[in-house]
């Protein structure tokens, strides 16, 4: 897969001792604003413009610059709150509350939920969370260096998979697109045995930066499933018999799994992890689950159906745990 590549370039060549300092960077920075922390952390600790460089948000944008830049991007309106010198006060985004004090509580609270989120790979709350993208995945990368990858920007992202020839879906975000990219370097038998801030320092050397006129890449994220909602609709109305007619039957299925796997986003929704793998088209690989099954009586109905990664459908299959019944049953009341 590296053919070709300068990967004994002196310029993509780093020390282990040199990338060793920059994660006992991201290890001092997780051990002082450990989840404990978080918990009970005043607002002066943490937000960007009091003029301390020793709170949360400065030091995640400068002093680890090198686990992805994101100074000026945004502005610090996306940390939720941050000290307004004009003013002399802390002020906030309206996103996290109606004055400062409720703001600050709000953030907290998603930056400790996002913290635990990370350390169980699970990737159903990371999306759910309402943190600014760029500043939730690099705090992902700071706090867990070695499960996530050190570059958040969308249009970076696209440009290489694309360069690496990773095929990409109109609904690719950010979680994907990490994912896609990681499983693309663990595939690869030297890369595989690379730090992940080795692998974006050689995306960003034999790659290049995206050029100014590439397209800002925005995933579409309805547009497969409204495609999916719409052909089971249309198959519906144009066979009424469907659901009684055993050829028909079997092609309704398969349109119902269509939604059901487009509804997840490419997320097995009992592990909350990405799925194992995508096919030769770019589609993450997920199974059509019935909760209730069809030989017990279940419906092949929307609300009825789960998108899980192979894993878990075997599993679901030998244990049908009680637990996780009603876990995938609270899953489908949210979409």
């Amino acid at each position: 897969m590296l053919s070709g590549y300068d990967i004994n370039s002196k310029y993509f060549e780093e020390s282990d001792e040199h990338i060793n300092e920059v994660l006992a960077l991201t290890r001092k920075f997780a051990g002082d604003f450990n989840l404990s922390v978080m918990r009970t952390l005043p607002i002066e600790k943490y937000a960007m413009g009091n003029g301390s460089h020793d709170n949360f948000c400065y030091r995640i944008e400068r002093e680890l610059l090198e686990m992805g830049d994101i100074r000026g991007i945004s502005g610090v309106q996306k940390y939720g709150v941050w000290f307004d010198k004009n003013n002399g006060k802390y002020v906030a985004t309206n996103k996290f509350g109606s004055d400062p004090d409720e703001a600050w509580g709000n953030v907290r609270k998603e930056i400790s939920n996002l913290i635990k989120a990370g350390e169980n790979e699970d990737y159903t709350a990371i999306k759910k969370n309402n943190l600014a993208p760029l500043f939730k995945f690099k705090i992902l990368a700071v706090y867990y260096p070695e499960k996530y990858l050190t570059l958040y920007s969308d249009n970076h992202l696209s440009y290489f998979c694309k360069r690496a020839g990773i095929p990409l879906n109109n609904d690719d975000d950010t979680i994907k697109m990490q994912d896609k990219l990681l499983k693309w370097k663990d595939a690869d038998e030297t890369m595989s045995g690379w730090s992940i801030i080795r692998f974006s320092r050689f995306l960003y050397h034999h790659f290049g930066y995206p050029p100014k006129d590439v397209p800002e890449w925005k995933p579409k994220h309805n547009d497969l499933l409204k495609k999916a909602y719409a052909d089971l609709k249309d198959f519906e109305n144009k066979y009424p018999d469907a659901k009684v007619v055993e050829i028909l039957k079997r092609e309704r299925s398969a349109k119902i799994a269509a939604v059901v796997k487009a509804r997840a986003h490419g997320i097995c929704q009992l592990c909350g992890k990405p799925a194992p793998f995508y096919s030769k088209n770019g589609d993450p690989y997920l199974e059509c689950h019935h909760i209730i099954w069809i030989a017990d009586g279940g419906a092949d109905e929307l609300d009825n159906a789960v998108a899980l990664c192979p894993n878990c459908h075997r599993k679901m299959h030998i244990l049908n745990n009680e637990k996780d019944i009603e876990y995938l049953k609270i899953q489908i009341s949210k979409k």
